[in-house]
């Protein structure tokens, strides 16, 4: 995500899913939780920019993909567009939580803005245990 990390290599892949070492981590986390990774759950991630310009033409990118997503406008000492690309009923794994981050980094690559993270969130019978 930061941008020594990109410039300096010090992110790498890891096994079972191909995910960045932070995204394996933060999907560790979620499974200490309680929570099950090939579970349909929502999940959100989010990118700021800093212009209005750069989050409609992100934006504009992701209807052409028929993602569902949402524009938060800069607000109380919140200087950042932010763009938050939501998924419903969705597994985070195999393949959707890697593909994902790497959609929103390319995202935020071309349109000068920043990929800030990800949240799996828990289901309702994860929420009961």
């Amino acid at each position: 995500m930061g941008i020594l990390s990109k410039v300096f290599g010090g992110r790498k892949r890891v096994e079972p899913y191909g995910l960045w070492s932070d995204d394996a981590a933060q999907l560790a986390a979620l499974e200490a939780r309680g929570g099950d990774p090939t579970a349909p759950r929502e999940s959100e991630f989010f990118l700021s920019f800093t212009s209005e310009p750069r989050i409609r033409s992100a934006a504009d990118e992701l209807r052409a993909m028929h993602l569902a997503y949402e524009i938060v406008e800069p607000s109380h000492d919140i200087p950042e567009w932010m763009l938050f690309l939501r998924a419903y009923r969705t597994p985070l794994v195999p393949d959707f939580l890697r593909a994902t981050v790497d959609l929103c980094e390319r995202l935020a690559d071309k349109h000068g803005g920043d990929y800030e993270g990800w949240a799996g969130l828990l289901t309702d019978a994860e929420k009961d245990l």
